[in-house]
């Protein structure tokens, strides 16, 4: 026995157990039965097509989507790293133009200190070339006074 005539004669135990009428398997009415099936089947099917092509259609999407959002997301973090590496690069720039302002500072300083350790060590060698002439003369001084005596 097939599966068909299964179903058929559940049907014909249904209804008579449900409307009291006894049906057999060549009654006309049988044939809204099998129609009735097979629209059912049909329409199943159809239904099943359909969810398949909405299934496809909607995991395209959903890949069309998901491309969409990782050419975002990284054109966002493009943006983002090449901001980033300009600030940086300002700052460090900014900065170092801080920190040499600051070694020239320092350098100026410094070199002025000895500029005048320089200018008072030249006066200072002046003064003592000055004194040892001084002490010169006086010892020509001294030695022509004790010669001529």
């Amino acid at each position: 026995m097939s599966t068909i005539d299964e179903k058929i004669d559940e049907a014909i135990q249904e209804i008579a157990s449900v409307h009291g009428i006894a049906v057999s398997k060549d009654d006309p009415i049988m044939i809204l039965h099998t129609m009735n099936d097979r629209l059912i089947s049909d329409s199943k099917a159809a239904q099943q097509e359909l969810l398949d092509n909405f299934r496809s259609e909607l995991e395209v999407t959903v890949s069309e989507l998901s491309l969409q959002a990782k050419n975002h997301s990284d054109r966002i973090l493009n943006t983002t790293i090449t901001t980033s590496k300009n600030e940086i690069a300002r700052v460090m720039e900014e900065q170092s133009h801080i920190i040499i302002e600051r070694w020239k500072a320092d350098l100026q300083t410094e070199f002025n200190e000895a500029c005048k350790t320089m200018t008072t060590s030249r006066q200072t060698a002046i003064l003592n070339i000055i004194a040892s002439f001084i002490t010169l003369i006086s010892a020509g001084i001294i030695l022509t006074i004790f010669l001529t005596k």
